[in-house]
């Protein structure tokens, strides 16, 4: 939208200034920035100001080959994942979660901003094309039935809807499915989420992923545990190969004496 504009004297011009009032109030994520609320000139891809696309932490630097992941140092592989099997081919992200990006995905996560999605996606869309991903649908990593009627709705699928449409790709919508509704990852250090996750997703529909190759899509990826254990399914049913896009991931963290290996302070992931 423009700039504010006064009442004016005719009941029409108080009209119209009304109604773009009410607009602003309806569509506020078409009108401003998203994370700091400032009125932007004109629509954005981002859904955020100069100031805030600037400050977001892209994942542009050093990172782990197989999973995407900020590194300590000039590594190729974080310890992770040379230290267990990893059945995607690739993960990427669009941003490290830190600042900003940690305030989005909350926002879409748990705040109910549903219409974070667009953008979240439109930035993980831009991966996607920047890394060369080369792949035929689209899969949401599934919540429980229980998690979902909590929530309300599946932030995973949102982003992929988004994603399968803007890259013109078939979405596999209920392809997989969640049947354990185990203890949170984010509660839990590297080692214990492997055996969190393990037996919690079933491919529902193998005929839709025979022969596919897949991408498979989150908000946020940890240690790449639950990507992998979908992406093994994935496999087992015949898929061709597995690539993962999430909007963020994590620094690689070094072991801590308590948590093992990617023990990670954040509850709220």
């Amino acid at each position: 939208m423009g700039k504010y504009v006064p009442y004016g004297d005719k009941p029409a011009e108080k009209a119209a200034v009304l109604l773009t009032r009410i607009a602003k109030l309806l569509f506020v994520d078409d009108c401003n920035c998203i994370l700091c609320g400032k009125e932007l000139e004109d629509k954005k891809r981002s859904g955020l100001c100069p100031d805030c696309l600037a400050k977001l932490p892209l994942n542009d630097g050093e990172i782990c080959r197989k999973c995407g992941r900020v590194l300590l140092n000039e590594a190729d592989y974080c310890n992770t994942c040379q230290n267990n099997d990893r059945h995607f081919s690739i993960a990427r992200s669009a941003c490290v979660y830190e600042d900003g990006a940690v305030t989005l995905v909350r926002g879409l996560k748990f705040g109910g901003k549903r219409y974070f999605a667009k953008y979240l996606a439109n930035l993980m869309t831009d991966k996607y094309l920047d890394e060369g991903f080369d792949c035929d649908c689209v899969i949401a990593v599934p919540l429980s039935a229980k998690r979902k009627r909590m929530r309300g709705y599946n932030q995973a699928d949102l982003l992929a809807r988004e994603i399968s449409s803007a890259l013109r790709l078939d979405y596999m919508n209920g392809a997989v499915v969640k049947i354990k509704d185990n203890e949170r990852q984010a509660k839990l250090g590297h080692i214990a989420r492997e055996k969190n996750v393990k037996g919690a997703y079933k491919v529902a529909d193998k005929e839709a992923v025979k022969g596919r190759r897949v991408l498979l899509v989150d908000d946020v990826l940890t240690t790449g545990a639950t990507a992998s254990e979908v992406a093994g399914i994935l496999l087992k049913a015949k898929a061709k190969s597995v690539s993962v896009l999430t909007f963020a991931s994590t620094r690689y963290k070094v072991p801590s004496e308590t948590g093992g290996e990617d023990d990670y302070e954040d509850k709220m992931v």
